[in-house]
């Protein structure tokens, strides 16, 4: 388990910031990843309190889910668990059974550096635009306000603006624009165990 410290924000030139971002630091790997989120049935929340991530990765499924310690000034601090699983269906298969529905669907095409001990995104994420995420973990609690002051002062770094914060969550913001509902098939011959219904 860990504490994630990290803060987003919206960009409105992608090039430029990745050209700052590409002095101050390495490029580490360009990533796709596909997220489903999941709730309770029934739940018609759109940040639900009872909600877990199953993301496919690079051939991996991992499933994960957050506790919110504190979000001051657009930082975000949350307590993370995360496990691998074997089978991506078979887990889909599962959370049906026992009552939770995929609620939305997250695709980002991401960018990765690395500045001092900080991941640096540069994220096109589908249906919303492009947004940067940066990202230190801490093993200990005592270590996130220093990890705090450090995102805030690499965010002036990079030369991005308050007002480009964004605090709502992905999950909120894909519901605005593009509010879908996903019924699960439980055909495991299909790589995509849903359909998708839009209003």
């Amino acid at each position: 388990m860990a504490f994630e410290v990290e803060l987003k924000a919206r960009l409105a030139d992608p090039a430029a910031i990745e050209s700052r971002a590409a002095e101050l630091g390495t490029f580490e790997k360009e990533i796709f990843k596909e997220d489903v989120y999941f709730r309770r049935n029934g739940d018609a929340s759109r940040v639900p309190a009872d909600r877990y991530r199953l993301r496919c990765e690079a051939g991996r499924a991992v499933v994960t889910f957050k506790s919110k310690v504190r979000q001051p000034d657009g930082i975000e601090v949350n307590r993370e668990t995360e496990f691998e699983v074997s089978d991506a269906h078979g887990f889909f298969a599962f959370a049906h059974r026992f009552g939770f529905e995929p609620f939305v669907v997250k695709r980002k095409k991401s960018r990765v550096y690395r500045i001092g001990r900080a991941s640096v995104e540069l994220n096109e994420v589908e249906h919303l635009g492009h947004f940067i995420e940066i990202e230190i973990l801490c093993d200990k609690e005592s270590e996130v306000p220093f990890a705090r002051t450090e995102l805030a002062r690499l965010f002036n770094r990079l030369g991005l603006s308050a007002e480009a914060l964004e605090q709502r969550y992905y999950i909120d913001l894909i519901q605005q624009a593009y509010p879908a509902r996903y019924k699960f098939v439980d055909d495991p011959t299909r790589e995509w165990p849903f359909e998708e219904e839009l209003p």
